[in-house]
């Protein structure tokens, strides 16, 4: 369940936006959450939901604690070059913007073209998209 609002992705009893790296060894040992690498480094995956909308989660860690989390829905349109379109991208765009607008109960502190962001206790919070990747997502940074 992920509580935008709070700042929380909980899995099971734990959140993961509080958790230290050592946390997140363990949790992948254990096959709670996968960990991943590529060409920039190692992240941590998982699938939750908020209100009905699914999401891969991907968590970037930075001297053992919670860089950044990026959310992108799993039921987007957006997903591979194939079928792309920047009405398809501006819609899920859309989408993210209202859904978050709903979960947060407020409009954001600072909307620019292709970013939208709110400061909340717990950190930051942000959905954007880049036409270049061909993706929107939600952003959570924890201060």
């Amino acid at each position: 369940m992920i509580k935008f609002k709070e700042g929380e992705i909980n899995i099971g009893e734990q959140n993961i936006l509080a958790l230290s790296n050592g946390d997140f060894e363990s949790l992948a040992e254990s096959g709670t959450i996968e960990k991943r690498k590529d060409a920039v480094g190692t992240y941590y995956y998982l699938e939750n939901e908020a209100d009905g909308m699914r999401f891969g989660v991907f968590i970037s860690l930075r001297e053992k604690r919670v860089n950044w989390v990026r959310l992108s829905r799993l039921d987007s349109p957006c997903k591979g070059w194939d079928d792309a379109s920047g009405k398809a991208m501006m819609d899920e765009y859309r989408l993210l913007l209202n859904f978050l607008e709903k979960q947060i109960g407020d409009l954001p502190d600072n909307k620019k073209n292709r970013k939208s962001t709110w400061r909340v206790k717990w950190g930051q919070l942000e959905v954007s998209y880049e036409p270049r990747a061909y993706q929107a997502d939600i952003f959570m940074k924890p201060e």
